[in-house]
């Protein structure tokens, strides 16, 4: 063989094993970009049931501490009036921003349902989903997603 054809090899060679590298790094970065995305639900599901706990949490406390300021005044026979403790009123801005915080998170995972749905493609294929067509996979995977996203909002 020249030497003009023995290079000419190795670049193909070259080419090809680069080629190749560049293939399977795009594929672990879809999986990275998945798996990623399967971890940012998780964590949102999370902050949304704690800051759901929280405000259930504020509510029980404004409600037994209105009970409280009642029954004082009943016992003080003072007159009822519509002034609101400071606690309650910190208590109420407290609710509205976590409630603002459960919107922003429920949006943000409106924004990732497509990772989600095919992170979840990906786990039923290697799972439950063998043998299941892709657009079966796909059904099932986006009924689980919106299962997960309604539990959430419930």
């Amino acid at each position: 063989m020249s030497l003009e054809t023995e290079q000419s090899e190795l670049r193909r060679h070259s080419r090809e094993a680069e080629s190749n590298r560049e293939a399977k790094e795009g594929e672990t970065n879809k999986e990275l970009q998945a798996a990623a995305a399967l971890e940012r639900a998780d964590v949102i599901i999370k902050e949304v049931k704690t800051s759901k706990k929280q405000m259930q949490n504020i509510v029980l406390h404004m409600q037994q501490v209105t009970q409280a300021i009642q029954q004082l005044r009943q016992q003080l026979q003072l007159a009822q009036t519509d002034d609101e403790v400071t606690s309650i009123k910190q208590d109420k801005k407290r609710i509205a921003e976590l409630r603002t915080k459960i919107q922003d998170y429920l949006g943000e995972l409106d924004k990732m349902r497509g990772d989600l749905v095919r992170e979840q493609m990906e786990e039923l294929k290697n799972g439950i989903g063998v043998g299941m067509s892709a657009e079966e996979l796909k059904l099932k995977a986006e009924e689980m997603v919106e299962k997960l996203i309604e539990e959430i909002k419930g």
